[in-house]
């Protein structure tokens, strides 16, 4: 796997209505076949929502349609607790 972006800014609607932005890096192996998405910088519950903001913006340009994705949201450590990956719906 190598990194295609790494910290790469973008912007997506919350559903109180705000606009926010969210951090995300893309890694895929050399045919691009397989990719994955790692979401940094946004609050797990709002990940759908980011994700369908990257697939509407970002990806389509990136990577292949036929790619399979994988999508974890990483949630960062707190006291006490080690930092966490949740593990999103391929299909958004």
């Amino acid at each position: 796997m190598h990194q295609l972006r790494r910290h790469h800014e973008f912007e997506y609607r919350a559903r109180s209505g705000e606009d926010l932005l969210g951090r995300v890096d893309i890694w895929t192996d050399v045919a691009a076949a397989r990719a994955v998405l790692v979401l940094r910088d946004l609050p797990v519950g709002e990940a759908g929502r980011a994700l369908n903001a990257l697939n509407d913006s970002v990806l389509p340009y990136l990577l292949r349609p036929d790619t399979k994705l994988l999508v974890l949201a990483l949630r960062p450590a707190e006291d006490g607790v080690k930092a966490r990956a949740l593990v999103l719906p391929q299909s958004a």
